[in-house]
């Protein structure tokens, strides 16, 4: 396991590839244990060594069990991950490695997923990863710093570039690479990333957004893109709320009221046609009376009688014609009531009001079937 605070393990050790990293049953990766150093406790009294110690322990006990557990599952992790690699199944172990790493970070680690990386063809991340595995090693005063080193150094000649510029930057551009976000500083400096192929996706506020795929071969290579100018978006991609279609009101009622005053008013119409034609009637009855108070040679000249009979004639006709108006309009706005009062039951058959006027007077008739 990884040399631990008070005790330090010198070791060389020289991974050019997988088949050279010894030690495959531990993280630490120590090729040579070539001497122990036992780094002694500042002098203290005993009993103030004991009680600090005592305190420590108690309050960190909850952190040092999960540590624990973390470090046990990063080494079955590891364990697994070797086991994989033996099988030449480079890329399930890469994934191993990475959730080892991230439960107990340690050196050996980081060169063994580095060297997994390089096994995938994914010549930057193992660059990258070896260069972090110096940067940790230089922190531990780990001697595999040169090893790190010099496994990130033979890689760089093989590295593939990228180079995104942005021809016409907006206020408030968003690029991305492989859905990770491309500072605005690393516009226009080249990059190393892993061959194959990559998303690259523009966007800003009010315009269309702007992507391509650029398929990166194996290095030593340089690839080049520029991304334009972004259109403005058009109005219409504007979304506004949903209109609600207006439904009509749902009746309130079965339509009893409706019918009911529309028979109310058939009836007084069909009424008052009735009386107008009665008023016709009588008219005709007056006007006849008249002519017989009439000289027969001018009908102009009658006697008071017969001027009273023919004034009565004009009353009730103008009486007949006014009852017969005001039925008929009755009747016909009764039987709209009738026909357009809601039911919950279809109707059928017919309804015909026919109206035909008379001397004097008009006829009225009603027919249907149902």
């Amino acid at each position: 396991m990884r040399s631990r605070s008070l005790l330090h393990v010198g070791a060389s050790f020289s991974p050019a590839s997988r088949s050279t990293i010894p030690g495959t049953s531990s993280r630490s990766l120590a090729a040579v244990s070539y001497g122990v150093t036992l780094r002694p406790a500042r002098t203290l009294p005993r009993l103030l060594l004991v009680l600090t110690l005592a305190g420590a322990s108690a309050l960190a006990r909850p952190a040092l069990a999960q540590s624990a557990a973390d470090s046990a599952t990063a080494e079955i992790l590891f364990n697994e991950a070797l086991a994989l690699l033996e099988s030449n199944k480079a890329a399930e172990a890469c994934r191993k490695l990475e959730e080892s790493q991230r439960l107990d970070p340690g050196v050996g680690t980081l060169l063994y997923l580095a060297d997994c990386y390089q096994q995938t063809s994914r010549t930057a991340s193992a660059w990258a990863t070896f260069r972090e595995a110096a940067y940790m090693a230089k922190a531990r005063a780990d001697e595999r710093e040169a090893v790190a080193l010099e496994q990130a150094q033979k890689l760089e000649p093989t590295l593939s570039y990228l180079t995104i510029e942005v021809s016409a930057p907006a206020g408030e551009l968003t690029l991305l690479h492989d859905g990770k976000v491309v500072g605005q500083p690393l516009w226009g400096t080249a990059f190393p990333v892993d061959p194959g192929v990559h998303q690259l996706e523009a966007s800003a506020p009010g315009k269309k957004p702007w992507t391509a795929s650029i398929d990166i071969t194996p290095g030593p290579y340089q690839e080049r893109v520029i991304v334009p100018a972004l259109e403005d978006a058009p109005a219409e991609t504007l979304t506004a709320p949903p209109v609600q279609p207006v439904r009509p009101a749902e009746p309130t009622s079965d339509g009893r009221t409706q019918r009911t005053v529309g028979w109310v008013l058939l009836g007084a119409g069909s009424a008052a046609v009735v009386t107008g034609g009665i008023f016709a009637l009588l008219a005709r009855g007056d006007d006849s009376d008249a002519e017989a108070e009439c000289r027969p040679d001018r009908r102009e000249l009658c006697n008071p009688a017969g001027v009273d009979l023919a004034s009565s004639a004009n009353t009730k006709a103008t009486l007949a014609g006014v009852s017969a108006g005001l039925g008929l309009a009755a009747a016909g706005a009764g039987i709209t009531l009738l026909l357009t009062a809601p039911s919950g039951e279809p109707r059928s058959g017919e309804f015909t009001v026919r109206a035909q006027p008379l001397l004097g007077g008009a006829e009225v008739s009603f027919s249907g079937n149902w």
